[in-house]
């Protein structure tokens, strides 16, 4: 499966470093063979790379008036940012927000599953998954975390976000064993050929590497298409 992945902290503050706070070699600053177009399509270009920065790493929420004036600031003293001066800023306030976000979550993921609990047909396990059988199958259940299936399935947030589908790449295959925690109890709980909802907690899924935050309860719902039995090939 393929996940959103966020560059950390101190990648988005050198890429910012480099692309903001470094000084560009000197030139004429009227170079007959550039003209105003040309300049203001470069200027444009770079707005709008530092916007993809931003968005890449779901920070939408920083002050456009602030950066400018960082901007302006750096450019017209330099000597007085200290090298670390990007890095340490950003690292502290994406700390702080996947921190705060990652609370947000937890608090949603277990209002949903209370939810949930009290839905017909809904079955909840020791462990705090909880699951329930769309389509029985044809009596073939995954036994062991060594055998491997191949499923369809469909990703989404407990607000109902689609994050991924198997439905343009076809059915994937692999082994219990290199799945979340969710999955490898939940698959076997449903046989071949049978359809089944995981509503999966947190710390049974990705915990703070969440594929779209810190903390997320997710909601699979899967088809089970084969059973690889390990006990097969030995």
């Amino acid at each position: 499966m393929k996940y959103i992945k966020f560059l950390s902290a101190a990648a988005f503050a050198a890429i910012m470093l480099t692309a903001c706070c470094v000084s560009a070699p000197k030139v004429d600053p009227q170079p007959k063979s550039i003209t105003k177009a040309d300049v203001d399509s470069a200027s444009y270009a770079f707005g709008v790379y530092v916007a993809q920065m931003v968005t890449m790493n779901d920070l939408g929420d920083l002050n456009l008036g602030q950066i400018i004036k960082g901007y302006k600031d750096y450019l017209k003293d330099a000597d007085s940012f200290e090298n670390s001066f990007v890095n340490d800023r950003m690292n502290s306030f994406i700390g702080k927000r996947k921190e705060a976000v990652g609370q947000e979550n937890l608090r949603k993921g277990q209002e949903f599953l209370a939810k949930m609990a009290k839905e017909e047909g809904v079955v909840t396990t020791e462990s705090g998954l909880m699951y329930k059988i769309l389509n029985n199958g044809n009596g073939n259940f995954p036994t062991s975390e060594r055998d491997t299936v191949t499923a369809n399935y469909k990703l989404t947030t407990v607000d109902g976000e689609l994050i991924e589908s198997s439905e343009d790449s076809g059915p994937v295959t692999f082994p219990l064993s290199n799945v979340i925690k969710g999955w490898v109890e939940g698959i076997q709980k449903i046989d071949e050929g049978g359809k089944i909802m995981l509503y999966v907690p947190s710390d049974l899924a990705y915990g703070e590497n969440g594929p779209t935050g810190p903390n997320e309860t997710l909601v699979f719902e899967v088809e089970l298409v084969e059973v690889k039995h390990a006990s097969d090939s030995e």
